[in-house]
């Protein structure tokens, strides 16, 4: 068992493929293959399921978590080894940009994975500090790309040259409106349902908006989006009169809305996007891209 195998078998467990495992690891398809079938060899069994999508079997979930152990560890000792070369008076801001709402509220706090992690880095690292920042993904990407800010989180895998994108967790859309509506009845919703439906999205999320209404459109009609301010009244009123809107869902906001009724896609009709790390690969801080490897190394879809 050799360390490169572990890091190509816990890169394509986090990716999904052996392709995209290759991308983000800047090695061949071929060679990330052979290893796996190598180090599967020497295991006696399979790591990995060959279904149309690379998913771990049962024992291959367990040797993913002590790969997982085995790359944390390696951090930290890179951690130790950084601090111990630049000391703890040199300081060193990473700014970060989060998504912008809804999913800032959503999703950023310390029960997801790679804030927890990103507080840990900061933590562990002398003189390092983290400024943070909403912005849409458009905005996160121009960012980026300037050099205005080291890392940013977005929805989906956008293709922008010289931008890694790092998948940390699935987003589900849902369909929204007031209980009492009687678009309601249509839960699990089909695309086609929404045909002649009035559709509010609140969100700037690009990849998601792109690819629903390419959907939409397979489906023979155009999604019927309609600009309606941002206050509770304004939606209540639009989905009084059978409006709908999409938006990324958690479970806490059946709590938060007690009035409004979350409905899932039908599992044919689901347009669930990750929500990925993004950071360049040029103009990313020493401390930067180092905090990106710490996130991807702790995180699995």
């Amino acid at each position: 068992m050799e360390l490169h195998q572990l890091k190509y078998i816990a890169s394509v467990a986090r990716c999904g493929s052996v392709a995209k495992a290759s991308e983000d690891l800047y090695v061949s398809k071929q060679a990330i293959s052979k290893a796996i079938r190598s180090l599967e060899q020497e295991l006696g069994f399979d790591i990995f399921n060959r279904d149309g999508k690379m998913s771990p079997t049962e024992e291959g979930t367990e040797i993913l978590k002590h790969a997982d152990n085995v790359l944390r560890e390696l951090d930290e000792v890179d951690l130790y080894l950084d601090a111990r070369r630049t000391g703890s008076t040199e300081r060193t801001t990473i700014s970060i940009s989060f998504k912008s709402f809804p999913l800032d509220y959503l999703f950023f706090n310390d029960a997801l994975e790679p804030i927890r992690l990103m507080h840990e880095f900061r933590n562990r690292t002398p003189g390092c500090t983290i400024a943070t920042y909403k912005l849409s993904d458009t905005a996160t990407l121009n960012a980026l790309a300037d050099g205005s800010i080291d890392i940013g989180f977005v929805h989906g895998e956008y293709e922008r040259p010289g931008i890694k994108f790092v998948p940390v967790s699935m987003v589900e859309t849902r369909v929204i409106t007031l209980k009492g509506n009687s678009f309601c009845e249509k839960a699990p919703v089909k695309l086609a349902d929404l045909k002649g439906v009035p559709i509010r999205s609140p969100f700037d999320f690009d990849c998601f908006t792109r690819l629903f209404i390419s959907r939409c459109r397979e489906c023979g009609f155009e999604p019927l989006f309609q600009e309606v301010p941002l206050n509770d009244d304004a939606i209540n009123v639009f989905c009084n009169e059978g409006g709908v809107h999409l938006q990324p869902f958690d479970p806490a906001m059946k709590t938060a809305y007690p009035e409004s009724e979350f409905m899932a896609f039908h599992p044919e009709d689901r347009i669930d996007l990750p929500l990925c790390l993004a950071y360049s690969e040029s103009n990313a801080k020493p401390q930067a891209a180092k905090l990106a490897t710490f996130i991807r190394n702790g995180v699995r879809r």
